[in-house]
């Protein structure tokens, strides 16, 4: 999967006053025996009518071991984000390989958060795919070979808000 977008805000604010966040959640990994892995929530800071959302990542794609040829699967696609002075985006995932109608292949590494995260890492071996790493890190794929059993995708993780104040 990707991973989540990445977007930067200067406000001026008032002394006191309560602001409204939100932390988008952690998107789920796909189910086991096959499907895509969903997409993470947004990550939202308002202050005045100016809401700043860096978009949840991407859910990684899905190869059944039925292909009947080689395939590669696209990457999950990544976040973009709106609002902010500065919007990025975060990394897309990697492909994914299936080769010899599911004798072989590699599941696609997650996607990385600029900056504070990692995403997990493809498997090569029949496996379920691993977690991403630190805020925002999109989910490794798994493998899942022929006769070896279906595993689920790896979950991407949750974003987060950093806040500087200057006086």
């Amino acid at each position: 999967g990707g991973s989540g977008g990445y977007a930067e805000k200067t406000f001026a604010v008032t002394p006191s006053t309560a602001y409204t966040y939100a932390i988008g959640a952690a998107g789920a990994a796909g189910a086991s025996g096959g499907g895509a892995g969903g997409n993470g929530g947004a990550t939202t800071f308002a202050v005045g009518a100016t809401t700043v959302t860096a978009n949840g990542g991407v859910g990684g794609g899905f190869i059944a071991t039925t292909a009947a040829a080689d395939f590669a699967t696209a990457s999950g696609g990544a976040a973009i984000s709106t609002n902010g002075d500065v919007n990025g985006s975060g990394m897309p995932g990697l492909p994914a390989i299936l080769q010899a109608a599911g004798a072989a292949g590699i599941g696609g590494g997650g996607g990385s958060a600029p900056g504070f995260g990692s995403g997990g890492p493809g498997r090569k071996v029949s496996a379920a795919g691993l977690s991403g790493n630190g805020f925002g890190g999109g989910g490794g794929g798994s493998l899942s070979l022929s006769g070896a059993g279906a595993n689920a995708g790896g979950a991407g993780l949750a974003g987060v808000i950093v806040v500087d104040e200057y006086t």
